[in-house]
């Protein structure tokens, strides 16, 4: 069998690999289903042709975005490379407990084929590299709470958990605030009818009592 070998670079819209792959991988849910690690030629004219074409354009609309650093691992065994594993970057700040320059990875994704051979550490690296050139002093990563292999490897690679980042559809978290306001309305107006009762009541005891 041929030795697997790969390359770690930045992303380059022009690579021949697969660009609706690649937005797979970006896009993906954190703990969803793997992503295929080939893909059919697309028919001319198929929706999924289509797709392709789309995915390629958001995918040159992320590594055009100035605070944006796509890497790939490309496998070089035959005539055509394929990725297989690939890290999103993002540069930012943080304000608390000071300001300072952080590296978001926003998706880290290696292909089970090619787990257990070094790609996720050779793509670390590069992430180690990135945040140097950035200035950052702190790499941040995400993993779904599903993601118990993604998050092991982060652990043994000195990534801790300092807080919990939990995120909601902002449809969903105006129903709740909508919902939750509408009930501490219902509890408030309970509570005045139940003390307006109460001094009825007391008022009624006291126009009873003997002069």
């Amino acid at each position: 069998m041929a030795s697997r070998t790969f390359a770690v670079r930045r992303a380059d819209p022009a690579d021949p690999a697969d660009l609706a792959l690649l937005l797979d991988a970006v896009a993906a849910a954190p703990g969803g289903a793997p992503v295929p690690a080939q893909r059919e030629p697309l028919a001319a004219g198929s929706s999924a042709q289509a797709a392709a074409s789309s995915a390629g354009d958001v995918v040159a609309a992320l590594l055009a975005h100035p605070d944006v650093e796509v890497l790939v691992a490309l496998s070089a065994d035959g005539a055509r490379s394929e990725v297989v594993g690939l890290a999103v970057l993002r540069r930012g700040q943080v304000v608390l407990p000071a300001p300072a320059v952080v590296l978001h990875v926003e998706q880290l994704w290696v292909d089970p084929a090619w787990r257990r051979r070094g790609v996720g550490h050779q793509l670390l690296a590069a992430v180690a590299a990135s945040a140097e050139a950035a200035g950052a002093e702190d790499v941040l990563a995400a993993a779904a709470t599903g993601q118990r292999d993604v998050q092991r490897f982060l652990a043994r690679l000195g990534f801790g958990r300092p807080l919990v980042v939990r995120s909601a559809p902002l449809a969903v978290l105006r129903a709740r605030l909508a919902a939750a306001g509408a009930s501490g309305a219902g509890r408030r107006d309970r509570r005045r009818a139940a003390l307006d009762e109460l001094v009825a009541r007391r008022r009624r005891q006291l126009d009873r009592a003997p002069g």
